[in-house]
């Protein structure tokens, strides 16, 4: 993390405070870090050799990378998104401008192959980006989208959300072009230092105002360790994105000598490694070709690149890293896009209804109590659209409760707009330490285990969620289930909601798989879910209720598991 000395320094440099810096301090604190600078350029090479270098191509057979939160641990990077990959980078910085070429290949890993099994898990794709007032990021062929129909066909400009991130992301790579931007404006560098733990070791860091990049400096070396994006992410809190560049050697070009790193990993909060990849063959001012770095024809209008807080760097980051992103949330969708229809069309329990913001891609159950909401799940960008929903829907209450089936981004990414509204969090006790900087620790938290689910019950309905240690997808996966305050019988409705493990509608082998749902099922028997409850799953397609139910028998029988009569089991646990 960035110690609050440099944090107060950078808004002091960068933010509307910076005039009240005195010029002398600003003149000696730039003196200091074009010291620094020159000594960091005479080690790896010099300024002669530096200026020299006009483009550069790696070439790597060996590119990975991990998902930072669509991960089974809750608190590490464990699941693999690019698996047996290579690529190569090109970048061109002739007349000041940053140009970059990626060609990349892949195979998902099988975390993902396992969830999807009719997906196709080649990745092949070549994008070019290019900083500068007309900067752009381009897919010339294929592209990376998880739920592209034929990821071969060319997405075309990226959106202008991606398109900055990656830009951003050249210019972190880009080791050359920072120096080189550096020396350039060395007369308003800020100096200063930053201890790691995890590294064991301070480091001297350089940044030039306007650029959301600190250069971390070995100070025994003075080589480049690390280019940092500093990130707001929105479980984490305040993060840092480093990009680590090291086994330098030597390379020879144009008479000249200059040190390459040439292994280079991402770095997440100092711990997580989501990129990593070796450079096998490195050309500094390759020949390129005239259209070498030119977008091609595209049915999609360039739009210029532009961040926005509603889209931090990190959540496109993480969203286009796992093939997830999507572009933005549609900005038509408001409270009055929410479809809202109750779970059981007989009349019974009109207290438990289910709900999407827009279209059905994701389905969350909510739960009407008498002195409040509870609702499941915490979809990015449509739950604040939902705590508006509520409030001009609900007669004046307010969600109390926010249940999210896991923390994998896609299911826990909003869930800051609804603690911010007021609601408690309720998750296993396993994912509290995740949740942590969430709106900087500022909410309440309610915590359960596999021996004391989370249960709340008023005179009319009843909700309850259960963990367990085997548990499927997540390791702090859960579902959740509602039924009136005293549920006998099949007569009366019973609801189960459960995230990614099951996406009714779809066929045991379209959207969920035996082998997760064997699992789920046998917990469902051991916590008394009677056969004759309805399935909601966050995601599927089906004509039942608001297209993603189904009745738990028939999931069992499609799972090959037998299910217990419900006069056999459970019912005790249901009237109280």
């Amino acid at each position: 993390m960035i110690n609050s000395k440099l944090l107060s320094q950078l808004l002091l440099l960068i933010g509307a405070g910076a005039h009240t810096l005195h010029a002398t301090e600003v003149a000696r604190n730039a003196g200091k870090a074009a010291a620094v600078l020159d000594r960091t350029i005479q080690a790896i090479g010099g300024t002669q050799a530096l200026n020299a270098v006009n483009g550069l191509q790696y070439h790597s057979s060996l590119f990975r990378s991990q998902t930072l939160t669509q991960s089974y641990n809750v608190i590490r990077s464990d699941q693999g998104v690019a698996e047996a990959g290579s690529q190569s980078v090109s970048f061109s910085f002739a007349e000041k401008q940053l140009k970059q070429r990626i060609d990349r290949k892949y195979q998902y890993g099988d975390y993902w192959i396992w969830a999807f099994p009719n997906l196709q898990p080649d990745i092949d794709y070549s994008m070019v980006v290019q900083s500068g007032p007309n900067g752009f990021a381009c897919f010339n062929k294929g592209q990376n989208s998880f739920f592209a129909e034929d990821p071969s066909q060319p997405l075309g400009f990226a959106d202008p959300f991606l398109a900055d991130y990656l830009i951003h992301s050249a210019q972190q790579l880009a080791l050359p072009h920072l120096l080189k931007s550096f020396l350039e404006n060395q007369s308003s560098l800020l100096l200063s230092s930053v201890v790691e733990k995890n590294y064991d070791a301070e480091f001297t860091t350089l940044q030039m105002p306007g650029l959301d990049l600190l250069l971390l400096i070995d100070r025994s070396t003075f080589l480049p360790f690390a280019v940092r994006a500093p990130e707001n992410h929105l479980i984490f809190g305040p993060s840092t994105s480093d990009m680590i560049f090291f086994n330098y050697t030597n390379v020879s070009f144009d008479g000249h000598h200059m040190r390459f790193p040439h292994r280079i990993q991402t770095l997440y909060n100092t711990v997580s490694v989501i990129e990593d990849f070796v450079i096998d063959e490195l050309t500094v001012n390759p020949k390129f070709e005239a259209d070498f770095f030119s977008p091609s024809n595209s049915t999609i209008s360039h739009m210029d690149p532009r961040s926005s807080s509603d889209y931090p760097r990190s959540e496109v980051h993480e969203f286009f890293e796992t093939g997830l992103w999507g572009g933005p949330f549609p900005e038509q969708f408001n409270s009055s896009s929410v479809q809202i229809a109750p779970v059981f069309h007989n009349g019974s329990t009109p207290e438990i209804m289910n709900l999407f913001v827009g279209y059905p891609d994701y389905i969350q159950m909510l739960v009407e109590m008498e002195d409040g909401i509870i609702i499941t799940d915490a979809p990015a960008f449509r739950s604040r659209i939902v705590v508006e929903w509520v409030k001009k829907n609900m007669g004046g209450k307010k969600i109390t409760h926010v249940v999210p089936s896991h923390h994998h981004r896609d299911h826990a990414g909003g869930v800051g707009d609804i603690l911010a509204a007021g609601a408690a969090l309720v998750i296993p006790e396993v994912a509290k330490p995740l949740y942590a900087n969430v709106n900087g620790g500022d909410f309440k938290v309610i915590t359960y285990n596999e021996e004391k689910p989370f249960i709340l019950k008023d005179r009319k309905v009843q909700f309850a969620s259960f963990w367990h240690p085997r548990a499927a997808h997540a390791e702090d996966w859960v579902f959740s289930v509602a039924a009136p305050a005293c549920w006998t019988d099949a007569s009366s409705g019973f609801a189960l909601f459960n995230a990614d493990v099951v996406s009714p509608g779809s066929g045991p082998a379209a959207r969920w798989d035996t082998g997760y749902a064997r699992g789920f099922l046998l917990d469902a028997i051991a916590d008394g879910i009677p056969k004759s409850a309805t399935l909601i799953g966050a995601h599927g397609s089906s004509e039942i209720g608001l297209g993603t139910q189904d009745s738990l028998a028939h999931v069992a029988e499609l799972a090959g598991v037998p299910y217990p009569d419900p006069n056999t089991t459970g019912q005790h646990k249901w009237c109280y």
